[in-house]
């Protein structure tokens, strides 16, 4: 296992779920650990939707986005399609997890999820499925 690869706007639906997972041992440790990088790859992506923001949408003078209630104030509304077709291809960019530093813990992680015993509903299932595409890609690799 060498990389995991997901796309931004997964980041938080597979955490979500990984968050949900009864596990225990070097399995639970293995979520942890998935989990925390998750949420620091999600920080990133947030970071770089705020700057496609402020391309489009009003600043202060501390460069925070202004808002009008709950919604940011565009500089010309006219820009929305090129705002949303940016906002877009950075949610398709992928997010690349570097497994080697916890490589046995996403093994035994995924080694769990193989027989995981308990039902899924149709919305995990989705979920589960794109983790485990990826965790079978890297063990695939044999790395």
């Amino acid at each position: 296992m060498s990389a995991l690869n997901f796309k931004n706007a997964e980041l938080v639906a597979v955490g979500n779920f990984l968050d949900s997972l009864k596990l225990k041992g070097r399995a639970s440790r293995g979520r942890t650990k998935l989990i925390k990088v998750f949420a620091e790859k999600n920080k990133e992506y947030t970071e770089d939707l705020d700057e496609i923001r402020k391309n489009y949408f009003e600043v202060d003078d501390r460069g925070e986005l202004k808002k009008d209630g709950d919604h940011y104030i565009f500089k010309n509304e006219d820009d929305l399609p090129q705002l949303q077709k940016e906002m877009s291809d950075l949610a398709e960019e992928k997010a690349v997890i570097d497994c080697t530093e916890y490589l046995e813990k996403f093994k035994a992680l995924y080694q769990e999820l193989l027989d995981y015993p308990y039902e899924l509903d149709s919305q995990a299932a989705l979920i589960y499925d794109v983790l485990m595409d990826q965790l079978e890609k890297t063990e695939e690799e044999g790395n």
